[in-house]
């Protein structure tokens, strides 16, 4: 079966509260917020730092918030920061993970199922996905902390 992780599913629910909540908040109030796991929100919003699609800020007033507007996240770089490199199939990797590689009839059509997918997921934006018209997030103007405009 097809489905998105538990770890991709709350970080969509993370990243949803930073478009429509404070534009600074802590894992530990968004965790307690939805009621998920401190620890899993933790992790799952450092690595969406890492891969850039957040920004942390330390100390007392700090936080996550988005690094760029909703509309320049899409779902294949959230899945990817989360999860890893996506495939549908092991073969999408490397050819040499099946025995029946050169037989297999469909390999080929498999290979454009995931191209086709990973287009999809690429065209896909934080702003469409959690459902929030895509002129309603606050949007960073400069490097000061509290200069935002709405969208």
């Amino acid at each position: 079966m097809l489905k998105l992780s538990k770890k991709i599913d709350y970080g969509l629910i993370l990243l949803r509260e930073l478009c429509v909540g404070d534009c600074i908040s802590s894992a530990r109030e968004i965790a307690a917020r939805y009621r998920l796991p401190q620890s899993m929100a933790a992790n799952i919003l450092k690595k969406l730092t890492a891969s850039g699609i957040l920004i942390s800020t330390r100390g007392a007033q700090g936080g996550y918030e988005l690094a760029r507007h909703p509309t320049e996240i899409n779902l294949a770089e959230i899945v990817e920061s989360l999860e890893g490199p996506f495939s549908l199939v092991d073969c999408v990797e490397s050819d040499s993970c099946c025995q029946f590689v050169a037989v297999c009839p469909t390999h080929d059509p498999m290979q454009e199922v995931h191209r086709r997918f990973y287009e999809f997921m690429t065209r896909l934006n934080l702003a469409e996905i959690v459902g929030i018209p895509q002129t309603n997030f606050p949007i960073r103007i400069n490097e000061d902390e509290n200069a935002y405009l709405s969208g």
